[in-house]
């Protein structure tokens, strides 16, 4: 399908639009660092819990993926637009949080808490492109788009840095550390709230209310191709990334895989260096998805992930590991975008929430078995073993994704002939 006929926004709405965004990027960046840093830190610290608690918390982000696709039929039915229904999940994102800060000793409450943030903040994901989508000119959606992910990425940084400081003064102040993340989550439901809505005789964000089968949206797997291909593309990259990436700490640190880096080098190689390579790259990746083809740019991106796979565990030579957390942050640079705007160029404008609602519903069961493939493969294997499955699902999603760009060649050659 191609969506790109339709006009533009009115620029007074693009612009409100693109403020929101920015300031509910601030917000989401500090809640990121839950997901990505301190939730497994104050549990192990503070309540010392044991895997199946850990394993929760890590699970409930691609829990509440999953979820996310009975989302747009819960806003089809209701009537409401789609931004505040994002808002009234946002709400319940913030209870969650607050209900972690307010734990006290309670390991229950704390995950319970925990698991509700984290839900909270993957259901809206469809929402936000459906009205992206609306709210945002074709010509320029990637570059604001960007803007607002290099103010999550430094946000993310910032935090990080921040909320580690206070907790190396006193560890009791994470209760302070979880205040914040209920306070960045009550942000973003009063961004997703203002989010403005098109005028009379424009594309609407609210829909009809009107009884849709929960799995409605699973019908364009079978009725667009394209969309199809993509989906199975990104299945075999989610898990052949995903698989890999679960082990980037571990083969830098456990005794079996014989590098035994230290802390400060660790963090150097898996945390600062490629959020800079992704912080510098955004803008930059977010003019080429505005430009260039998205089946182009998608093998590109995929094959940037499989080099830096590559580099980073086929040897134990320092510059390679560095050279391949450089490549892996610089392809999520990339990917970050394409993963969230990518049924933008595929679905009519109307129908953009139920792709992406399939796409998040397909990602977070690839979320939850990634990490379990990669520490399984390495445990009855070794780390070969995991490269070599890694490698092999991205090549074939490069593969699935080759008749998609002969096609485009074959067009634009037709065009050409003409």
């Amino acid at each position: 399908m191609d969506s790109s006929s339709h006009p533009d926004p009115p620029t007074e709405i693009v612009s409100r639009t693109f403020r929101v965004e920015m300031v509910r990027s601030v917000a989401a960046g500090c809640t990121e660092t839950a997901m990505a840093t301190f939730a497994i830190l104050i549990a192990v610290r503070a309540f010392e819990s044991g895997p199946a608690a850990k394993a929760l918390l890590l699970g409930s982000f691609a829990i509440g993926m999953i979820g996310s696709l009975f989302v747009v039929p819960l806003a089809a039915r209701t009537g409401w637009a789609v931004n505040r229904v994002a808002a009234g999940i946002s709400l319940g994102s913030a209870l969650g949080f607050s209900i972690a800060a307010l734990a006290g000793e309670s390991e229950g409450r704390f995950v319970i808490g925990m698991c509700l943030g984290f839900i909270g903040m993957s259901l809206p994901l469809p929402l936000q492109t459906q009205y992206l989508r609306e709210n945002f000119p074709n010509q320029r959606r990637g570059r604001l788009f960007s803007r607002t992910m290099l103010v999550r990425a430094l946000s993310s940084m910032g935090f990080a840095a921040a909320g580690g400081w206070l907790l190396d003064l006193h560890f009791d102040w994470y209760v302070w550390v979880l205040v914040a993340f209920a306070v960045s989550a009550l942000v973003s439901a009063v961004c997703f709230w203002s989010v403005p809505r098109l005028p009379k005789g424009g594309r609407r964000p609210a829909m009809r209310p009107t009884r849709v089968g929960v799995f409605r949206a699973m019908r364009w797997v079978k009725q667009d191709r394209a969309f199809r291909l993509v989906l199975l593309s990104a299945m075999a990259m989610g898990t052949g990334v995903l698989t890999a990436n679960a082990l980037r700490v571990d083969y830098l640190v456990n005794p079996e895989h014989g590098l035994l880096y230290d802390a400060k080098r660790v963090a150097l190689i898996t945390g600062i260096l490629p959020s800079a390579v992704r912080v510098l790259s955004t803008l930059w990746w977010g003019n080429w998805f505005d430009r260039a083809d998205f089946f182009r740019l998608r093998m590109v991106v995929n094959i940037l992930f499989g080099l830096g796979i590559a580099l980073y565990f086929s040897t134990g030579w320092l510059w390679a590991i560095v050279a391949g957390s450089a490549l892996l942050g610089f392809a999520r640079g990339g990917g970050e975008i394409l993963w969230n705007l990518w049924v933008t160029k595929l679905a009519e404008p109307e129908h953009v929430g139920e792709y992406m609602s399939v796409h998040t519903f397909l990602t977070g069961f690839r979320a939850l078995a990634g990490p379990f493939a990669g520490f399984y493969l390495v445990a009855l294997g070794s780390v070969p073993t995991m490269l070599a499955f890694s490698l092999v699902f991205v090549t074939v999603a490069v593969l699935i994704l080759w008749p998609m760009v002969r096609r485009e060649r074959g067009e634009l050659a037709a065009e050409k002939g003409r």
